[in-house]
């Protein structure tokens, strides 16, 4: 019994990170494909170079308001709004990430997840962008996006220049100093090329690009908001520092044949992060000015309310003061927008150089200050360009399938002919026209993108949902069989010769498997969907290796009169209950309704007095916090002490009186020097910009210590679980900024008081002393325990926590243990943030089973069953498509749900 456990739960680990890893390869693969023509540019434009200037972490209100004195906080760049150039706003994606932002700026496309596990620094695949197709690229800037730009084949013209990596920093220092550095590189790049005849030639030929990585904005958002002075500060100086480069290539090259191109790769909440959809992360600002820009000045017209509302992005028409009126009246300025990717073949056609061929932006040429014949051949050979992409993926698909299903509203010929019809609308200059036909074009051939991207999708589709279904049936195959009349009968029905076991459906699933490799092989499809497809076949295998166990069940719950009359109550009931914990998933209230139900509940049980009131008081403490704002919007050092005080107490009090050990009497003071060291590393990082290392050693020993420790207390089980939640409340408030440290020691009460509920429940009078396994057959009690068991897991993230998203946190709550940048050591600790409270709820579980006499193997089938239906039905909500938002918000559900499974299965 306990090795089929062990392989069930070694092979439940495989599966359920292989249904977890699916969701990426069905919603998220790759856009990129290879084997396109280049498209020329037949256009002669008046750029010779363009410089890019990204602002990392730019909001674009931040850029455009004014400020409390009704001054505008880029005189340059406004002046520049106002009387010589275009402006609006370009629409990021999901996830508003540095790598991503940048590849859909350069390359003009939306980069696949698969990024994230690259760290947004190496390229998951090749692919082109605007600096491939310049003559020379010299940029500046970050060691995190530069590198990624200037590495592959035939990039030795590419020239980067970074600073180091340590440098950045979000302890409080002052970030803009990376800019200055930027600038400074900058003017002593121009100053050597006046001596330099090598470089200076260099400079003066064509298609030159230069690029102007500036994080100060976004270093300075980590770490103060962008609220904060130092935010709205640094961007003055980035407006100077723009003003000074502009001032520089004017005196190089004396030809106004500069185009220059500023922007930002994403915006920032207001508490300091990114990563999600919200407007403040997707708006960013965008000014294009110079050679071939156009001036936007006829934009600028009064509109009442009524016509502001109907503009595409209303909310986002700027109030704009003119010298023409008294301050009190004002011009309202239509905002262009465009989406980020659009901005490559805009940079494109500024420079003259062919569009990415991967790229998916739809040019701007409102942009451009060309002759309408230009602007018409510009949007035509875009149109080209994303038709080519088209016609390679269509013709891949089409070679590979058996039956090949068409995209319906776009063809080969069709494209043909209206290539033909563009090129007759030109010559007879009848551009409105050709222009109309030519984003047609462009839009169709999106479409049909889209459409054989997601070609094979409906297979794999199948496949992971049969494999979810599968999966549960087999959870519930483990649990029954727990029962011995079950066992029993199944054994009994089960032919007794080898010969008679073997049965024609069994070369029927192998035949399937068979079929569907080959078919997957001859497809040329990845070789992940092997894995996908033919895990659903070898799962219904094995539960068809089963079918006697179900027959006895069958006739089990047949013999069981009074539980076919329940049966459907106690569906209504698991459904209902089911419901509440996904929707909880959305709407955090519904978490303390369910803790307000759990606290009334008690009173209708034969449980002492003194232990309905203790479970009652801490359900109802407990219930305020998922009403409470998402933690890391307001860093609060007050309650963060409060945490570790009450933790101390709530330690010592609960700690084993048996065992006075050292250790046991230094346990309780563990989470309260937390409580102060965390406090001390936001004071000072805010005042003096550097935490003293002795902080980050006492931070990184009492991690360590967290794992150590309980070993060393005792073996009594209530004393292990005390020390337990000690040492790792103490991590878990080194690593808060606000409530969730008070959060962490309710709940911490919360599962101790869980324990006693448990044991009283079961009429048990045995203390939390053993630890031994029974068994017994599964009850309602497995169940109920396997749910509040869930709930508990629900509410260790959510209780702090909102939608999945990673603009939930705050750098800031690493600061105890780092204050340089390091992507992979901060994710590793706010993953572990995440996971703790879920190791906490195992080994109260692991107590549940000892006080209540439960077989911890039933409960934990009974875990796998409930979480995998939660699992499959926000597999079902995953979407690729509408807001910005929702997509993010769909895949967040899905990741947590099936880490928390993952997690707990570890």
């Amino acid at each position: 019994s306990n090795m089929k456990f062990l392989n069930f739960f070694l092979i439940s680990l495989l599966v359920h990170l292989i249904l977890f890893v699916s969701v990426f390869d069905i919603y998220f693969t790759s856009p990129i494909i290879h084997g396109m023509k280049q498209i020329d540019l037949p256009v002669q434009v008046p750029a010779s170079r363009l410089v890019l200037f990204v602002a990392d972490g730019l909001r674009a209100d931040k850029f455009y308001e004014l400020d409390e004195k009704g001054e505008t906080r880029s005189p340059f760049l406004r002046n520049v709004v106002m009387n010589s150039g275009s402006w609006g706003v370009s629409h990021t994606r999901v996830p508003t990430e540095s790598r991503p932002g940048h590849v859909a700026l350069i390359a003009g496309f939306y980069e696949d997840v698969s990024a994230i596990l690259k760290g947004w620094k190496e390229n998951p695949i090749e692919f082109d962008s605007v600096f491939n197709k310049s003559r020379n690229t010299w940029a500046w800037g970050s060691p995190d996006i530069l590198p990624m730009f200037a590495r592959g084949e035939n990039m030795s013209h590419v020239h980067i220049d970074c600073y180091r990596g340590d440098t950045q920093s979000f302890a409080g220092d002052d970030s803009s100093l990376l800019d200055e550095w930027v600038f400074d590189k900058v003017e002593k790049f121009f100053k050597l090329a006046e001596t330099n005849k090598t470089l200076g030639g260099q400079l003066k030929e064509k298609n030159t690009v230069f690029f102007l990585h500036l994080l100060g904005i976004d270093t300075n958002g980590h770490s103060h908001y962008p609220m904060s002075k130092e935010y709205l500060d640094n961007i003055r100086k980035v407006d100077k520092g723009v003003e000074q480069v502009v001032d520089l290539f004017n005196q190089f090259y004396k030809d106004r044949k500069t185009a220059y191109v500023f922007t930002a790769d994403h915006g920032m909440t207001d508490w300091g992060s990114h990563g999600a959809g919200l407007a403040s992360e997707t708006l960013t600002p965008l000014v294009v000015w110079g050679a071939g820009a156009e001036k936007h000045n006829d934009l600028q017209m009064p509109l009442n309310d009524e016509s502001i509302k109907t503009t595409r992005y209303p909310i986002f028409a700027l109030k704009v003061e003119t010298n023409h009126f008294h301050s009190i009246n004002f011009y309202y300025k239509v905002v262009g927008d465009v989406n980020q990717a659009d901005i490559a073949p805009l940079m494109s056609s500024l420079v003259g150089s062919p569009i990415p061929v991967n790229s998916v932006g739809e040019l701007p040429i409102e942009y451009l200050s060309m002759d309408s014949k230009s602007k018409s051949q510009l949007l035509h050979g875009n149109a080209q360009q994303l038709s080519e992409q088209f016609i390679v993926k269509m013709e891949s698909i089409k070679n590979k399938t058996f039956t090949f299903s068409p995209f319906p509203k776009l063809s080969h010929s069709e494209i043909i002919d209206m290539n033909r019809k563009v090129t007759a609308f030109i010559n007879q200059e009848k551009y409105e026209v050709a222009n109309e036909l030519s984003r047609k074009l462009s839009k169709l051939s999106l479409e049909g993108m889209s459409y054989f991207h997601t070609y094979h999708r409906t297979i794999l589709y199948i496949s992971i949902v049969l494999s979810f279904i599968g999966w549960i049936v087999e959870a519930v195959l483990m649990l029954i069989h727990q029962v011995d009349f079950i066992s029993s009968q199944a054994k009994k029905l089960e032919p007794l010769t080898p010969k008679q076991k073997f049965h024609v459906l069994s070369l029927l699933f192998a035949a399937g498997g068979i079929f569907t490799s080959l078919r997957i092989f001859v497809l040329d499809l990845p070789p992940s969907y092997h894995l996908y497809c033919t895990l659903p076949i070898c799962i219904w295998y094995h539960i068809f290796t089963q079918r006697y166990t179900i027959q006895a069940g069958m006739m089990y719950i047949l013999s069981k009169s009074f539980f076919v009359q329940k049966i459907a109550l106690y569906t209504t009931v698991s459904v209902i209950a089911m419901l509440a914990l996904v929707f909880s998933f959305f709407f955090r209230y519904i978490l303390t309704v369910e803790l307000l139900v759990f606290g009334v509940a008690i009173f209708k049980t034969p449980l002492p007095y003194k232990t309905k009131r203790y479970w009652a008081t801490v359900c109802t403490f407990a219930a305020v916090f998922p009403m409470l704002p998402t933690v890391g919007r307001a860093p609060n050092s007050f309650l963060v002490f409060g945490g570790g005080l009450m933790g101390g107490i709530l330690s010592y009090h609960l700690r084993s009186q048996k065992n006075n050990s050292v250790f046991s009497r230094l346990i309780p003071f563990l989470p309260f020097i937390a409580g102060c060291i965390q406090p001390v590393t936001m004071y000072i990082s805010s005042n003096q910009g550097s935490v003293p290392t002795i902080l980050h050693v006492l931070s990184w020993s009492l991690l360590a210590l967290s794992w150590v420790l309980p070993l060393l207390t005792t073996t009594n089980t209530n004393g292990r679980l005390v020390a337990i939640f000690a040492c790792h409340i103490t991590v878990y408030i080194l690593i808060s900024l606000s409530y969730d440290a008070v959060f962490c020691v309710m709940f911490c009460m919360l599962l101790h008081c869980w324990i006693q509920v448990e044991l009283q429940l079961e009429g048990n009078s045995i203390s939390l002393e053993g630890f031994s396994f029974t068994k017994s057959p599964p009850s309602l009690s497995t169940i109920r325990i396997a749910y509040m068991f869930l709930f508990f897991i629900v509410l260790a993230f959510f209780g702090v926590g909102n939608i999945a998203s990673i603009n939930s946190f705050d750098v800031k709550v690493v600061l105890p243990f780092l204050t340089k940048f390091n992507h992979l050591v901060m994710g590793l600790l706010l993953a572990y943030k995440v996971l703790l409270p879920y190791l906490l709820v195992a080994c109260t579980l692991c107590c549940i089973a000892v006080v209540s006499r439960t077989n911890l193997q039933q409960l934990c089938y009974a875990v796998v069953i409930v979480s995998d239906v939660m699992g499959m039905h926000f597999f079902f909500l995953v979407q690729d498509s509408g807001s910005w938002l929702d997509i993010g918000t769909s895949i967040s559900h899905y990741v947590i749900c099936m880490s928390m499974v993952l997690s707990v299965l570890i």
